[in-house]
């Protein structure tokens, strides 16, 4: 049982939920949390920490899944020193990150610059739930390997294809799709289009919007109409209203 922070494997754990670059040099990112962990595909588990006292509680699969690569049982101080949370789940893994290459499909999100981890977790977990077949990400949006963002995902993360690319005008148009941008100079209503065939929305950072470079790119601007005094929508909620219009097409 390791009872001392000072210990190695332990401050290279808290290294790696603090640090982008260092969860890039590894191909590693964090992951906290019985659901999430149960929900780790098992060729990408790559060793598992848990509290004494968790390890003592935990439901048997968790058990048997701790058991199939490297763990340590750490003291419940260790734990809570290791933990971005303030309450502590009492289990963490590492995960080897995965690499999409390319997307495929149909149905895609285009996200220019999105900052907020919660927002782009929940922008991933919706898209699981819409149905759409990957996520086109510029460099500067949010590491989605973020432990908050990964928390925000609920498992999306491991299911969701995503890429980063450092030339988003370009990736996009490899989609092959029809390009929307979610703009305030949008021509129509976002549920006056069709989106029945290869579709992709962008959404854009969440005080600035998308940039005047991507939308240029973009085939359509479109609207999503509001009331009252109301300028713009967060990009979680605008990215979800987007998605499940063309879900409902799609029916």
């Amino acid at each position: 049982m390791i009872s001392s922070t000072s210990n190695k494997k332990i401050k290279d754990v808290v290294l790696l939920t603090k640090k982008t670059s260092l969860r890039r040099e590894r191909g590693l990112f964090v992951v906290e949390g019985i659901k999430m962990f149960m929900e780790i595909p098992d060729e990408d588990l790559e060793e598992v920490f848990a509290s004494e006292s968790f390890y003592n509680t935990c439901p048997t699969e968790a058990k048997i899944k701790m058991r199939t690569v490297p763990h340590e049982i750490v003291t419940d101080t260790v734990y809570a020193y290791m933990s971005d949370t303030r309450t502590p789940q009492g289990i963490m893994a590492i995960v080897k990150m995965r690499q999409h290459a390319k997307l495929s499909g149909n149905a895609f999100l285009i996200l220019d610059r999105i900052q907020d981890p919660g927002n782009l977790g929940t922008i991933m977990r919706t898209a699981e739930a819409a149905g759409i077949d990957g996520i086109l990400m510029n460099n500067e949006t949010v590491d989605i390997y973020n432990p908050k963002v990964v928390r925000s995902t609920m498992g999306a993360v491991f299911r969701v294809p995503f890429v980063y690319t450092d030339n988003l005008p370009v990736a996009m148009k490899e989609l092959g799709a029809v390009v929307y941008a979610a703009h305030l100079d949008g021509e129509n209503d976002y549920d006056a289009e069709d989106y029945t065939g290869p579709t992709a929305f962008i959404i854009g950072n969440e005080s600035s919007g998308i940039s005047d470079e991507v939308a240029a790119y973009a085939d359509k601007l479109i609207r999503i109409p509001m009331k009252g005094k109301v300028e713009s929508l967060n990009a979680g909620v605008a990215a979800s209203v987007l998605m499940f219009e063309l879900a409902r097409q799609r029916r």
